[in-house]
């Protein structure tokens, strides 16, 4: 099975590059300080041909660790996609994922087939469909397979999902769901269905209002109430989405343990966000909980260690320049200030680490990316980037 599909992708992939326009980009950065070497490159090459987009990717950080073959473009009232993937260390074959999407009648129409590799296609798998491979297909070993189809209807308010599996013992029915979106309930409020079961028969009705009370400052209740094969629960739903503007603020409320209700909300950080002109800005930042803050903030709070004792990272200050270019586009420079404002340990103002990344264009096809650093910890880093576009 893998064979026929690594023919037919490659087919279709460099039959026609003759005929093919070709664009692409290449990309990558190298560390010259402290220790000059490749952090990583990545070449992209695409074909197009015949409304199709034929693209092939490989990745490396410093070693080749990804290639891909992708595919996208129209069969017909069909879209069509689909991505294959190698593990170049080994090497092996890992993965292909394919899938096509038609609207007929008003009612979009979507198919899908995965075919993995254990444990090549592993990672890819788990990421991308959010199950777990050992628990759909235990006890295999390198080189087992696995396929999943995945057939979807929906109209809305109505999405009907069936899937199929091989363990390499055949196909067999997987699980099967029912989604109704956004009904209307009274007075403004509406609610989700969900009717989901396996192979193994029935396993639970889930009906979701949320928000059911909408409370002032982003406050809002809602609730779950799932019937199961032998349980029923019934969850309520505190939420808060916080404040947004030139002041953002992020947190949680605080949910009581012993009964339903709202013991309080927690203030994880909050952002101060200036823009001074198009493009210059100045941008202040304080955690009270770094960990929660972080996939805010592009996970910028690390924990270093000084003189043998950790340092938590819970603030910064970072400002933005910009301007036109010499040779065309828009040069940037950013820089930003981190620091450690409850450190145990004696820090010039409390400042743990000072980055200042600059990008130039100096062309339209080429920019040129220089990556300052300097950490208490590891001491000073210089790195420089580049992209290229044809």
């Amino acid at each position: 099975m893998k064979r026929a599909l690594a023919l037919t992708f490659a087919a279709l992939l460099f039959g026609v590059a003759g005929l093919a326009q070709i664009s692409g980009s290449w990309s990558g950065k190298l560390d010259l300080l402290p220790t000059p070497s490749l952090v990583y490159t990545e070449l992209v090459l695409t074909y197009t041909v015949a409304g199709f987009d034929l693209t092939a990717e490989v990745y490396a950080d410093p070693d080749p660790s990804s290639v891909k073959f992708k595919i996208d473009g129209a069969l017909g009232p069909a879209e069509v996609s689909g991505v294959m993937g190698f593990d170049p260390t080994v090497p092996a074959y890992a993965y292909t994922d394919l899938s096509a999407t038609l609207d007929f009648a008003g009612v979009g129409l979507t198919g899908k087939v995965f075919h993995g590799v254990y444990d090549y296609g592993v990672d890819y798998f788990e990421s991308t469909y959010a199950l777990t491979w050992s628990d759909l297909c235990p006890d295999q070993t390198i080189g087992n397979t696995l396929m999943l189809y995945t057939f979807k209807a929906s109209i809305d308010p109505v999405s009907l999902q069936v899937r199929f599996l091989d363990c390499c013992d055949g196909i067999e029915f997987f699980d099967f769901t029912l989604d109704l979106s956004d009904i209307s309930l009274c007075c403004g409020i509406a609610y989700d269905f969900t009717l989901y079961f396996t192979k193994d028969g029935f396993e639970y009705v889930l009906f979701t209002v949320d928000p059911l009370v909408e409370l002032c400052c982003g406050f809002a209740v809602g609730v779950e109430v799932e019937f199961g094969v032998n349980y029923k629960s019934v969850t309520p739903k505190f939420s808060w989405g916080g404040i947004e503007g030139c002041v953002t603020v992020w947190g949680d409320v605080q949910k009581k343990t012993e009964e339903v209700g709202i013991d309080g909300w927690t203030w994880w950080g909050y952002k101060v966000y200036c823009e001074l002109a198009e493009c210059n800005y100045i941008e202040f930042v304080h955690a009270f909980d770094p960990a929660n803050v972080n996939p805010y903030v592009g996970y910028i709070f690390e924990t270093l260690t000084v003189d043998e004792v950790e340092v938590q990272e819970n603030e910064y200050v970072k400002l933005g320049f910009c301007g036109p270019a010499c040779c065309g586009g828009t040069w940037s420079v950013d820089v930003t200030i981190i620091f450690a404002a409850d450190a145990d340990v004696d820090l010039f103002f409390g400042v743990t680490r000072l980055l200042v990344s600059a990008t130039v264009p100096l062309m339209d096809s080429l920019s040129l990316t220089v990556d300052y650093g300097y950490s208490i910890e590891d001491g000073t880093s210089l790195g420089i980037g580049w992209s290229f576009s044809f």
